[in-house]
């Protein structure tokens, strides 16, 4: 049973949305970044020690490593090209790749 409290929060969040503001995208959005996949093969590969990309979300396989970002986290090599043909950070502290270059 919804209390008066939630209906009201509810109705305070209704008021303040709005779709075409949501449905918009940035203007840089799809726009290649400066960091070309030289960046990503030169990058070093490493053990995945077990973790997981934080890109995809899927654990490293035995035996095929990661590559290491300046920052020291560790993602799939494909998932960093991906991740960087839009943003020029690491996918999880955002520390600016084009500085480390």
């Amino acid at each position: 049973m919804a209390t008066e409290s939630n209906v009201l929060s509810s109705c305070i969040i209704d008021a303040s949305f709005d779709m075409d503001e949501a449905l918009t995208l940035h203007p840089n959005f799809g726009h290649q970044i400066a960091v070309s996949d030289s960046l990503v093969a030169n990058l070093p590969i490493v053990s995945g020690d077990g973790g997981i990309c934080s890109v995809c979300m899927e654990g490293f396989q035995l035996g095929i490593g990661g590559k290491r970002v300046p920052c020291g986290h560790v993602h799939h090599a494909a998932c960093l090209s991906s991740w960087f043909s839009n943003n020029n950070s690491c996918p999880l502290c955002r520390f600016n790749i084009s500085i480390a270059k």
